[in-house]
């Protein structure tokens, strides 16, 4: 992927990057305790890191975080358990999906409607989302090993139990940044005609 011209500034991609990193560090621990009762937000972070970090080094960077942690926690519990099995690998396809779409699904509140923008990228988190499960769901129950006989009607059962909750999970994270987005936006934007305004006058 190459970068455009909705890059953001370097001050400002350190920023989203140390956000993003926080969060997923404040959400991805709960391998370490169950203190930490938030949502994880993986998913929803490689989807804004493509909206708006818009930089492959980006995505590794943040796939490498999260086999860190992962790995961190199965030496914490000194076992790997649920966490790191065979199909482990077949995230990676999950994640570049979630930053793939966010990439190409980046807001313009200039050039469109609000509306127009909230449509785009609900209906692109929710595709993104449920490609991402299946990937990462299914991949899990046909290569982990843990369930040589399970058959379609028992997965069926298993995906109508965790799939709404995954694809529900980003939600809130990515709505509080699409909020955050058009609250900059419009700021700076009014900044910006009332600076042309004055320099006219």
């Amino acid at each position: 992927m190459k970068s455009d011209h909705q890059k953001l500034p370097i001050n400002l991609f350190v920023a989203v990057l140390a956000i993003l990193s926080f969060l997923m560090l404040a959400t991805r621990t709960h391998h370490f305790s169950s203190f930490n009762h938030l949502p994880s937000a993986s998913i929803a972070i490689f989807f804004l890191a493509g909206m708006y970090l818009r930089n492959i080094k980006a995505f590794w960077f943040f796939y490498i975080l999260t086999l860190t942690i992962d790995l961190a926690s199965s030496y914490y519990r000194g076992q790997f358990g649920d966490c790191i099995t065979t199909s482990y690998p077949a995230l990676v396809l999950s994640y570049g999906v979630m930053f793939t779409v966010g990439y190409y699904t980046r807001p313009n509140w200039q050039r469109s409607a609000w509306q127009i923008n909230i449509v785009k990228v609900a209906l692109a988190l929710f595709i993104a989302s449920s490609i991402a499960f299946f990937i990462s769901n299914g991949s899990y129950y046909a290569l982990s090993g843990k369930f040589p006989e399970l058959s379609w009607a028992e997965y069926a059962t298993r995906v109508d139990k965790y799939y709404f909750k995954s694809i529900s999970n980003p939600i809130f994270y990515v709505i509080s940044a699409i909020v955050i987005d058009f609250t900059l936006s419009h700021f700076f934007a009014d900044k910006a005609i009332d600076t042309k305004v004055n320099n006219s006058l």
